[in-house]
């Protein structure tokens, strides 16, 4: 089970001065989160002092601050205090508040709407929508770690990687852990590897196939500890059947654990055609993003083959930023067949019990029929 986390209270500026000041002087532990109410409120600061107070609150967390205070009236000055912390290092892409990576010492720029800003939808970076829109920032390894089925993973491996976020933002929390990530895409090896990792991590950008055995001979020779294998919602719903049947055989004969992440429990059908994903530092900026439906790509329900597209939308003006051509939404029982016929042990993840449960255990208080999940897979099983 996860520790619980620690908050920490400021009312006004002065007692936020006050709390700042005794964990910059280690007289108190750096607390999960600071939540600031009543007359201390971000936006009501001026720029300036806004930036040194957000530099210091993120020295002084683990892992963010929360800001219930109003939000300014119009869509400029809402636009300005969302750039402003979105550049002190905080993203509010989860419900959870504003969130920096766990404990990082790196002052990370979350701004991506300033690209639209200064050039239009032709600027806009599409990692960075992709990643405010459609990322999946509310869990991560340490959920997943702190498991009983996965408590002994020392390697995470993040086949089909992209941008790897998982490893990346994982790493923060764990840097004595290995890292392995494998993609095709080199400018995405480049691109991970030149962000900003602690020190003392042990990382490994491999530029390969992931059905290629070779790649997962590496990926086991360089292993250290139990291994934990994560492919995020998007990647494995680009394979066919006998792809992902044979990737879920690779990727289980050399690491212990494989995980998929899945969408809700639904009928392929039940998808929309338009499923709009504007956010709204977007709307004040002037631009929004939906999910589209191809023409021609309608959902089939017997396959559950679908074709769509993540575009970005300025008045008439379209971009498309990903396609999702051919693009199967993988059933949960087929992956449990397919585990079946591999021999395999399958697990959900219950969310309100963080813990992996057997397929065959299904409990109404789970949330994946309302959220993305996580299916697991193993020729372990897990114990009594």
């Amino acid at each position: 089970m996860l520790p619980e986390s620690t908050l920490r209270v400021a009312r006004s500026q002065e007692q936020l001065d006050r709390l700042l000041g005794k964990i910059e002087k280690g007289q108190l532990d750096k607390p999960d989160w600071i939540r600031l109410e009543g007359a201390c409120r971000i936006a009501a600061m001026k720029l300036p002092e806004r930036q040194k107070v957000l530099a210091r609150i993120h020295a002084c967390v683990l892992r963010g601050f929360r800001d219930g205070g109003p939000k300014p009236r119009t869509k400029e000055q809402r636009l300005a205090l969302w750039q402003s912390i979105a550049r002190a290092g905080f993203h509010d892409f989860s419900e959870f508040g504003w969130m920096k990576n766990y404990d990082s010492p790196f002052i990370e720029n979350y701004d991506y709407v300033d690209a639209f800003v200064k050039g239009g939808l032709p600027a806009l970076d599409p990692y960075k929508v992709y990643s405010a829109v459609l990322g999946t920032v509310d869990f991560g390894v340490r959920d997943f770690i702190a498991t009983k089925l996965c408590r002994d993973v020392k390697t995470i491996v993040e086949p089909m990687a992209g941008t790897a976020e998982f490893c990346y933002f994982g790493h923060f929390w764990f840097p004595d852990f290995r890292y392995m990530m494998i993609d095709l895409d080199r400018d995405a090896q480049r691109r991970v590897l030149a962000q900003r990792w602690l020190p003392q991590t042990s990382k490994d950008y491999i530029v390969g196939d992931v059905l290629e055995a070779s790649v997962w001979e590496r990926v086991k020779a360089q292993s250290t500890g139990e291994s934990l294998a994560y492919i995020g919602k998007q990647s494995h719903h680009y394979f066919g059947a006998k792809q992902l049947y044979e990737l879920m055989r690779l990727a289980t004969d050399h690491v212990d654990y494989l995980m998929l992440e899945t969408l809700q429990i639904c009928l392929v059908s039940d998808m929309g055609d338009t499923e709009e994903l504007g956010r709204a530092e977007q709307k004040d900026a002037g631009f929004t993003c939906a999910l589209v439906g191809e023409q021609g790509g309608e959902p089939n329900p017997l396959t559950h083959a679908l074709s769509f597209r993540l575009e970005a939308r300025h008045g008439k003006e379209r971009r498309t930023i990903f396609n999702y051509h051919g693009w199967t939404s993988w059933a949960h029982s087929t992956l449990v067949a397919f585990a079946d016929l591999l021999g395999l042990h399958s697990y959900y993840f219950h969310a309100a019990n963080e813990e992996f449960v057997p397929v065959s255990q299904w409990d109404d208080g789970a949330d994946c029929e309302e959220n993305v999940t996580f299916m697991l897979f193993s020729k372990r099983k897990l114990e009594a």
